[in-house]
Formats: structure tokens, C-alpha cells, sequence
């Protein structure tokens, strides 16, 4: 409605209040999809509760069919927009601003109003006590507070309260837990261990606990399920720090893409129309991989497998080997700009479709991308920070885009006051060469830490699922540094 109304010189600027507005909707987006998908998961228990009866693999088809059928619903809607930004585009391409931005406002209007109409049908969600980010805040603190204790020789010095010990692992001197680590954040473990005052006093059992407990309370101490959730998200944090170029990337597509289109000749009557179309096309290449990449995740493939955990494996390889590609798209894209670029300045390219390959490639880069990491956080961080995710997908996100800022100001020699005068050309392979780099270091970590290291799940581990992961090599449940997490 703000930029209805801005489409006047003196209302003019609306414009800054709209795009605020705008900003704060596409936050939401992401968390308006996971509310319909809760809600048709609602929908099918009921179904789901009726049809218990039969073989595994019948369930499982089931089960395949209701995931299947929700995704495309929620895949549904975007195949709407799309139609409707088309006609928009090459129907109405001669209509006015104003025209042309009273119809997705009443149309919100009427959607916004169709939402709060069926409100009362809604199935609600409990919220836990204590937020994920508060519990990331309670470990470090508490780790930090005994930085200087030293490691326990017996898993038995560790804050267990009724977890199995079967999660822990010797390096030097020390029992560690499990998931290991980056050596930035081993000290992690230490948030977990219980003083050895204290542990002279177990003899007191009852005691003890109180004790613990209290600690507990006080945020002095912290158990080890909660330690092992959080150090689950280091990984993440560190393949996090791996595509930043890949966000860069994506900003400078939002901003110096739109530069060059500018300075080319458009193929249609406006410039604006040739943008819309080639976002477009970024958006439909966006969706499209995303949809493409479920369709054919190894996860949801009517296998029959031996063991659980080799499905886990190969789950998460799919999704490392997903996000791996889709950097190397952002590598290739950032080379083709680069070219298109030196061919714009040297007048060898002056229309728009020459944009057409990197836009393209633009959307599937962030389609594998988005998609995967939110893919991976889902299977490699334990569930009870399952909240998280989408906090933490749009924290790496944002936080890279933030990055052309500072990039701006660095390379001020290669951003002048127009296209023309700039050396974009040197940025673009600057971008492609910061993603080519940095693939190898995510391809490092994710081998090293993400794809070897099991998802910290509660103590309900089977033997039989232990055995697959690494061998017992004594009586006290503790892993080998060298051994391998599966056979």
C-alpha cells in the first residue's frame, strides 16, 4: 500500500518506509512456510493414527507419500506467483506504477484477510521454556567459568544425570565428549565436569544430586546432553563461515547485477521489464533446484537397508555434495560475470539476454545452497535445537551480504559513481576466486567434522547402531581418537 501511495512525487518518500516494511515481511517468509507445513503435518496424524496397521514398507510408502504430497502443496503457491508476475510482466507491461502496485496490495489485502478468516481451524505448538539461544549462552558461559579446570580421566567426572556414557572419546590425558571438534571449541566439555571436591562426595548419592542439581540451577554446571546438542552446531558454525563468499555473491546479484542490465539495451520496451524478467528467471532456477533436489534426495528413495545409520550417511553426503555443487555454480556464475563484464565494456555485448547465464546460474546456485544448508542443519544438529534453523540459515545468510559493505570500501578503486567508470569486471573474479577458495575449506570441514560425526541424538542408541559408529575398545564406553566412526 506504501508504494501505491508513493507513486506521486510528493509522497515520494513512502518508498523508504516501504522497503523497511518489505524487509521485515521476506523475514517472515521462510517461518510462514514452516507454519503451513506444520499445519498439513497436523492434518495428516489423523490419517496417519488410522493406518498403523500393516507391514513396515507399506507405512513407509505412506509415510513417503505425505512428505511427497506436502511439499508439492507448498510448492503450489510459488507456481501461482509465478503465473501471476508473468502475466504482470508481458500483459500489463504498459500500465502505469501506480496500476501496477494496487494490484498485489489489494491482492495482499484479500489473501492477508482469507488468513485471519480460518485462524479459529489452527493447530498451535508448544513453545519450549528456554529458548535456543539462551541454552548456547548458558554452555559458554558455564565453559568459560572452568577454563581452567582440567580434563577428567574417567567418564564417570562428567555431569551425566541419567545419560548413557557412551558418548565420550581419549585424547592425551582426558576423556573428551563426543561430537568432536574444532580445537577453538574443545573446551566445550568443560561446562560438564564435575569438581573433584565434589566427586568425593558421591559416596552420598543422594546428596550428590541435590547438590548437582542446585549447581544446575545456578548455571555453574551443565549436563552432558545439553553440552553434546551444542557442540553439534559448531560444525555448522564453521561451514557457516565457509560460504560467506556465496552470500557476497548473492548481494552483489541484488545490487550490481541490476547495474549492468541497466547499462545494457533492453530487449523489451522498458529496462525495468528486462529486470523483472531476469529476476524472475533467478527465482524460478531457485525453486526449481529445490524442488528438483527433493525429488531426487537419497532420503526419501524406497530403499531397503541394513542398518539405519548407512542411510543417515549417505543422507548427509547427498546434502554436503548438494551444497558443494551449488558453490561451484557460484564459482562458474561469478566467471561468467566476469567475462560478460569485459565484453560490456569492450561493446562486444549491448543487450540484456547476454545477463540471462548468470542470473540462471545466480538461482540454482541459491536453491542448492539455502536448501542444502538448511538440509544439513536439520541432520547433523541434534533435534532439540531444531528451532534454530532457520535463525541460523538467515544468520549465515545475512551476515555474508552484510559483507558488501566493508567490500565496497576496500576495493573503492574498482566501484566508482557509474558502471561505466567501475572495474566490476575485477570484483567479479575477485568473488569467483573467494568462492573457488573457500570450497576447498568447506569440502575440508565437512568431510573432517560434518559428514564423519553423528548426530548427537538422546541415549535411546541401540548397541547394534554403536557398532556401526566405532568400536568399544573398553569396558568403560570410551572411542579411540583414530577410530573411524563406521566401518
Amino acid at each position: 500500500m506504501l508504494l501505491w501511495t508513493s507513486t506521486s512525487p510528493s509522497a515520494f518518500g513512502a518508498v523508504f518506509a516501504a522497503i523497511v516494511f518489505l524487509g521485515i515481511g521476506k523475514s517472515g517468509q521462510k517461518l510462514s512456510e514452516n507454519f503451513l507445513e506444520y499445519q498439513l503435518e497436523e492434518k495428516m496424524k489423523t490419517k496417519k493414527q488410522g493406518e498403523e496397521d500393516g507391514s513396515t514398507q507399506d507405512r513407509n510408502e505412506r509415510s513417503l507419500g505425505h512428505t511427497i504430497f506436502i511439499n508439492i502443496w507448498l510448492f503450489a503457491p510459488l507456481v501461482v506467483g509465478y503465473i501471476i508476475t508473468i502475466c504482470l510482466v508481458f500483459i500489463f507491461y504498459d500500465v502505469t506504477l501506480e496500476d501496477l502496485f494496487r494490484f498485489p496490495a489489494l491482492l495482499m489485502g484479500a489473501t492477508n484477510l482469507l488468513f485471519l478468516i480460518g485462524s479459529l481451524g489452527y493447530s498451535r505448538q508448544e513453545l519450549p521454556v528456554e529458548s535456543d539461544l539462551s541454552k548456547i549462552h548458558r554452555i559458554f558461559s558455564t565453559a568459560l567459568g572452568k577454563l581452567s579446570s582440567k580434563y577428567p580421566t574417567s567418564p564417570n567426572s562428567y555431569y551425566w544425570k541419567g545419560y548413557k556414557q557412551q558418548h565420550t572419546y581419549s585424547r592425551g590425558e582426558g576423556v573428551r565428549l563426543l561430537p568432536r571438534v574444532p580445537r577453538l571449541f574443545r573446551w566445550l566439555d568443560k561446562a560438564a565436569i564435575i569438581k573433584e571436591e565434589e566427586e568425593e562426595e558421591k559416596e552420598d548419592s543422594r546428596h550428590d544430586r541435590e547438590s548437582l542439581e542446585t549447581q544446575e540451577r545456578k548455571k555453574k554446571i551443565c549436563t552432558v546432553k545439553d553440552v553434546r546438542d551444542v557442540k553439534s552446531l559448531v560444525h555448522m558454525i564453521y561451514l557457516g563461515l565457509t560460504i560467506f563468499p556465496y552470500s557476497l555473491l548473492m548481494a552483489s546479484g541484488n545490487t550490481f547485477f541490476v547495474a549492468q542490465a541497466s547499462a545494457l539495451t533492453p530487449v523489451m520496451n522498458k529496462k525495468g521489464n528486462d529486470i523483472s524478467i531476469l529476476f524472475l528467471i533467478k527465482a524460478v532456477a531457485t525453486d526449481m533446484s529445490k524442488f528438483t533436489c527433493f525429488l531426487i534426495s537419497p532420503a526419501f528413495r524406497n530403499k531397503q537397508k541394513p542398518r539405519v545409520t548407512y542411510v543417515m550417511f549417505e543422507r548427509k553426503a547427498a546434502t554436503i555434495t548438494r551444497i558443494g555443487f551449488g558453490i561451484t555454480c557460484a564459482v562458474i556464475c561469478g566467471f561468467i560475470a566476469w567475462q560478460v563484464e569485459i565484453r560490456r565494456l569492450s561493446s562486444k555485448v549491448d543487450t540484456t539476454v547476454a545477463l540471462v547465464p548468470q542470473f540462471l546460474l545466480l538461482g540454482v546456485t541459491q536453491g542448492l545452497v539455502d536448501g542444502g544448508l538448511e538440509r544439513l542443519f536439520d541432520d547433523h544438529v541434534a533435534k532439540s535445537l531444531s528451532s534454530f534453523e532457520d535463525s541460523f540459515s538467515e544468520l549465515v545468510v545475512g551476515g555474508g551480504k552484510l559483507l558488501i559493505i566493508p567490500s565496497v570500501l576496500i576495493f573503492s578503486g574498482w566501484i566508482k559513481e557509474t558502471i561505466d567508470t567501475s572495474h566490476l569486471d575485477r570484483y567479479y573474479l575477485m568473488l569467483a576466486i573467494m568462492n573457488a577458495v573457500l570450497l576447498l575449506a568447506f569440502a575440508y570441514y565437512s568431510v573432517t567434522y560434518a559428514y564423519k560425526e553423528v548426530c548427537p541424538e538422546d541415549e535411546k542408541v541401540t548397541t547394534e547402531q554403536r557398532l556401526d559408529h566405532a568400536h568399544q575398545p573398553d569396558s568403560e564406553n570410551t572411542y579411540q581418537e583414530n577410530t573411524p566412526p563406521f566401518p
